[in-house]
């Protein structure tokens, strides 16, 4: 199974690259945890109610740690962390911690093995495989016939630009 995009086009004048076709994900749905707590408990003896207690524990615990400055590595999985946003001023004096602090963020770093000649797998994205769309609900542009997108993989991800 492939990961499905769509195609978008940039519309902002002023941006250097206004125009420009792009791809974003076609997400297919969501996955809540009942859902994967049933997923899991297919693949394991551990039934699905205590993988609900263990998620649910999970939760609690990481919250309270974040929130405490801890950053959170689960092995073979990630480490999450949390992040702040501020306004500046010129004297620290200035600086409210109320009014300067503009917003908190989870960030989530995936785990990365080294291989032997020092590249880097992450996991998550290692073997991606991407493929368009082929219907788009409620589009305001239509393909014509034949016409093709380009398509193929972006191992680092992202936008890439002339």
């Amino acid at each position: 199974m492939a990961l499905k995009y769509k195609m978008y086009q940039l519309h902002t004048a002023k941006h250097k690259y206004n125009n420009y076709w792009y791809a974003r994900v076609a997400y297919m749905g969501t996955l809540d945890t009942r859902q994967l707590a049933a997923r899991i408990s297919e693949r394991c003896t551990v039934t699905e109610s205590d993988i609900l207690a263990v998620l649910s524990a999970l939760v609690v615990e990481m919250t309270h740690n974040l929130q405490n400055g801890m950053r959170i590595k689960l092995d073979n999985f990630g480490t999450f962390k949390l992040s702040i946003s501020s306004k500046g001023e010129k004297e620290r004096k200035d600086f409210i911690p109320a009014k300067n602090i503009k917003k908190t963020r989870v960030l989530f770093q995936p785990y990365t093995r080294v291989g032997v000649d020092n590249s880097r797998f992450k996991s998550f994205v290692t073997g991606v495989q991407v493929e368009e769309l082929t219907t788009y609900k409620g589009s305001r542009t239509k393909k014509k016939e034949g016409e093709t997108t380009g398509g193929g993989t972006n191992p680092s991800g992202g936008q890439s630009h002339p």
